[in-house]
């Protein structure tokens, strides 16, 4: 089960699924995937909301997860 669960540290994870990737806070993201179904963001911290790796996960039809006081962050972030 735990097989389709990446930590790439700090608190940056990602869970694959069939419909793609959940990454929950991505951060230190090495590689670009590009794979994300959905992006969830606790808090905006540079390591939770780093949108370097945010850039390096998302896809064409990813969903972002935000609280409600970075909507605005997450919407300049999202019209790159």
């Amino acid at each position: 089960m735990t097989e389709n669960i990446d930590v790439f540290g700090h608190n940056s994870i990602r869970v694959r699924t069939e419909k793609g990737a959940v990454y929950i806070d991505p951060f230190r993201i090495n590689d670009t995937l590009n794979d994300a179904a959905f992006i969830m963001i606790t808090h905006d911290h540079y390591d939770h909301f780093s949108p370097d790796d945010i850039d390096r996960v998302v896809g064409i039809n990813t969903v972002l997860i935000v609280p409600e006081k970075m909507k605005k962050k997450a919407d300049a972030v999202a019209g790159k």
